[in-house]
């Protein structure tokens, strides 16, 4: 279960790190360009989420296989020292998972608003479209991740 849940975090952190770097070079490219003001807008998000969806992704993809294997061989040692460890671990990262799924709720919520409230193609318009993709994205992968956590942390209760 430990290799299968941090094969499954790499993942999805070379998936985060792929969307990442396809979102800044997009937004980078559209704000180099400097078109349009509602151009401008969706820029902004796409490069600033897509720095954000690179750092994460990096970080979980690099550490997940050294920290399997430390925790293999920590429960095969000490089972007691892994749950006392791995446990208390797990209950901070649902706890944040859910307060950044509220985040990303509250960015698809603004985007949404941002587009819908603006009848012109403008920069805030723009703005709440790269937001509105952006959390979007970022809530899927999230919502994934949640659910490989919670299943993870109920097998650390019972080791």
């Amino acid at each position: 279960m430990i290799q299968s849940y941090f094969q499954a975090e790499k993942q999805g952190g070379f998936i985060s790190l792929g969307i990442g770097i396809l979102a800044c070079s997009v937004g980078g490219g559209i704000l180099l360009k400097a078109g349009s003001p509602f151009y401008t807008g969706l820029s902004i998000p796409l490069a600033v989420i897509g720095f954000i969806q690179i750092t994460v992704g990096t970080s979980v993809a690099r550490r997940s296989d050294l920290q399997a294997d430390d925790l293999e061989k920590m429960l095969a040692e000490s089972p007691l020292e892994f749950q006392a460890l791995e446990s208390p671990r797990m209950a901070v990262i649902l706890r944040n998972l859910v307060t950044i799924k509220w985040v990303q709720v509250a960015f698809i919520v603004i985007g949404l608003a941002l587009i819908l409230l603006n009848q012109e193609t403008n920069f805030l318009k723009g703005l709440g479209a790269g937001l509105f993709v952006q959390a979007g994205i970022m809530l899927l992968i999230d919502l994934f991740a949640a659910k490989r956590s919670k299943k993870y942390a109920e097998y650390v209760q019972h080791r």
